[in-house]
């Protein structure tokens, strides 16, 4: 009977077997798809504490990680043993960490708020004014131009695009104001719900970090409990290699991205454009997300100062493209460096996808994971062409013959590529 199992017919039946089991746990996935993302909702519901406390943390790591560092020797030479030295260092770096955190989520309100309830005041005494004085010099054009005809039809399509919007508000907004006291019951609650996720998000920060050592510790006897030495120095390099390339892009992104801001700001100073506040702190949040972050915040800025003067949303166009030159070429690969080591064709692709998949927060991680997948998938197909014997130099592979040139006449000194 022990010989069945290694026959080949064995091996046929159990491979059908497992091809139909699979398409049938695919098709009953697919089916209650729907189902599925409802309870992936809820669960991401509940655990969102733990995430924004362990995103927090994260954030936080490297000032918490900074001040132990800096208080340890101090406090050491004054306490009686290393541990209570360590403990006043930790209370101190928990202290400094939620400071730098409630400085900033201070600052960016202080900075923003106003800005906004600035920005919406402003928008709505001059749109109509813009659009009275455009409607005008443009009815003056057409009437001097001799299109009275136009002129008219123009004056007549404003009347009544006037009389259609009161008319809308009145058989649409106001019978809906009376479910207006549910809508925002909901969002009171919804307000309160997030400021309670915030606050347990708080407490779990503390408590990670102050007791990440021991839950890397945790993990790490996990592991060696469960696999070899080898597989165990795999899984700790992985890690390593991912809170690498992690730290390194989102640390690198915000604080590339605060440099931009304030040189935006100051640029929009000089120049004397409107809403440099608000402006300058769009532009610095939006560059955070790779690539397209640029035009996510260049776009309704431009809007937004083109209410007030077109002529200068173009100045401010052009000053965003010289900025983002100035970021893409000198600041950004200095304080970047090579932590990502994707062409922009693959930061492109993974800027797509993640934030096809997961929105904002795809866009922002799509990158270092994409960087995280392509750095072993580089690392499995070399493995594969030495075990078979062949070059794993990349520009062995590559031929200019469809051009008729030698590639080695075209090949970078400095790079070994083009």
């Amino acid at each position: 009977m022990k010989d069945f199992f290694k026959t080949d017919r064995f091996r046929q039946w159990f491979a059908i077997f497992s091809a139909g089991a699979a398409i049938i746990l695919f098709y009953f996935f697919i089916k209650n798809f729907p189902g599925l993302i409802g309870a992936l909702e809820r669960f991401s519901g509940i655990v969102r504490p733990f995430i924004l406390g362990l995103v927090m943390a994260y954030l936080l790591c490297p000032v918490y990680n900074l001040v132990v560092r800096e208080s340890y020797p101090f406090l050491k030479r004054h306490t009686r043993t290393g541990r209570q030295a360590l403990t006043v260092a930790r209370v101190l770096a928990t202290i400094a960490s939620l400071l730098v955190m409630i400085g900033v989520i201070v600052a960016f309100s202080y900075l923003i708020i106003p800005q906004v309830v600035k920005s919406i005041v402003a928008l709505v005494e001059v749109v109509p004014r813009r659009v009275d004085m455009l409607t005008t010099q443009l009815r003056e054009f057409l009437e001097v131009e001799g299109h009275q005809e136009i002129a008219a039809k123009l004056e007549e399509f404003l009347n009544n695009g006037t009389e259609t919007i009161i008319a809308w508000a009145e058989t649409k907004v106001l019978p809906g104001v009376g479910n207006l006291m549910s809508v925002v019951s909901t969002r009171v609650i919804s307000t309160i719900r997030t400021v309670l996720d915030l606050l347990i998000g708080i407490l779990i920060c503390v408590y990670f970090l102050n007791g990440k050592e021991k839950f890397r510790a945790k993990i790490k006897q996990i592991i060696a409990a469960h696999c070899s030495r080898a597989t165990a120095n795999e899984i700790y390099n992985f890690g390593n290699y991912a809170n690498h390339t992690f730290g390194g892009m989102i640390n690198g992104k915000i604080i590339d991205s605060l440099i931009i801001g304030i040189i935006c700001f100051i640029a929009m100073s000089v120049m004397k454009l409107p809403y440099a506040v608000l402006v300058s702190t769009i532009i610095g949040v939006t560059n955070i997300i790779p690539f397209f972050g640029p035009f996510i915040g260049a776009i309704p800025s431009a809007i937004l100062i083109f209410v007030m003067n077109p002529i200068q949303a173009l100045y401010f166009l052009i000053m965003v493209f010289v900025l983002q030159q100035l970021d893409g070429n000198v600041i950004g690969p200095r304080i970047l460096g090579g932590q990502v080591g994707l062409s922009s064709f693959w930061v492109m692709f993974a800027i797509i996808v993640g934030g096809g998949l997961f929105g904002i927060i795809g866009m922002l991680i799509g990158v270092p994971v994409f960087a995280i997948i392509s750095y072993y998938f580089d690392r499995y197909i070399k493995k594969r062409l030495d075990d078979r014997g062949c070059t794993t130099d990349p520009y062995n592979y590559i031929d200019f013959n469809k051009y008729d040139i030698d590639k080695n006449e075209v090949r970078s000194k400095k790079t070994g590529g083009f």
